[in-house]
């Protein structure tokens, strides 16, 4: 998981956050946006824990000249700045990654998301970039393509599938463990990963608050009109 104090978030001369206009307090708004931030950062984090830990293609291009019709046990993963790079892939949209499975001949099209669902607004457009994507492949390598979208905190196929309003097939989806399990990779040693940030975090957000003095004062006074009501 990615950390909340790793993340800069507002500078002194921007303006006002959305955050500070709800809280009416810039300290807390800033925080506020700390936290945005590292939300969006846990996603490129995501890819960076599978990348690290997946049969990884050193060389793409030597890849697919070499070695994509070798008896290479496994599935190979490549990168989307590899596939960016690439003198044999040619495309305006690159996904989160591309895999060769060279004994069956397969190529998975993989697009990953930090979180439960996709953005329902831009499912068509991930629909069309996806199916266009695997077609410029299709005409330069003979390979099965098959898509495949994952909603890596997802417990079921359903949720990702209606959250997607359907556009993609169930064969098309996968949850964060049907991605671990595809590539090889120990699903429960990631979660126990981000577990230990998430520790980090809320110890961290506490502490913010309470330095916050406006805050703390608001914290001490909840917390000794709760101990008088008790009493």
């Amino acid at each position: 998981m990615a950390l909340i104090e790793n993340i800069k978030g507002r500078r002194k001369n921007q303006s006002p956050s959305g955050y500070t206009r709800l809280f009416g307090n810039i300290e807390l708004g800033n925080l506020m946006s700390k936290i945005q931030g590292t939300v969006i950062s846990s996603g490129t984090e995501l890819e960076k824990i599978i990348w690290d830990n997946a049969q990884q293609i050193i060389d793409l291009d030597d890849f697919i000249v070499n070695k994509i019709n070798s008896q290479l046990e496994g599935v190979w993963v490549a990168k989307k700045d590899q596939v960016k790079k690439s003198k044999h892939i040619k495309s305006k949209y690159e996904p989160d990654f591309v895999a060769f499975q060279p004994l069956k001949k397969i190529c998975y099209i993989m697009e990953i998301k930090d979180g439960d669902q996709f953005d329902t607004k831009k499912s068509n457009s991930e629909y069309v970039a996806l199916h266009d994507f695997t077609n410029r492949l299709r005409d330069s390598m003979n390979l099965t393509y098959l898509i495949k979208i994952c909603c890596f905190n997802a417990i079921h196929k359903e949720e990702i599938y209606n959250g997607l309003k359907r556009k993609f097939s169930m064969s098309e989806i996968l949850t964060g463990k049907e991605l671990c399990e595809l590539l090889n990779i120990k699903y429960d040693y990631i979660i126990n990963i981000r577990k230990q940030d998430q520790r980090k975090n809320l110890d961290y957000f506490i502490k913010s608050l309470l330095l916050i003095p406006d805050i703390k004062n608001t914290i001490t006074t909840i917390i000794s009109n709760y101990n008088l009501e008790a009493k």
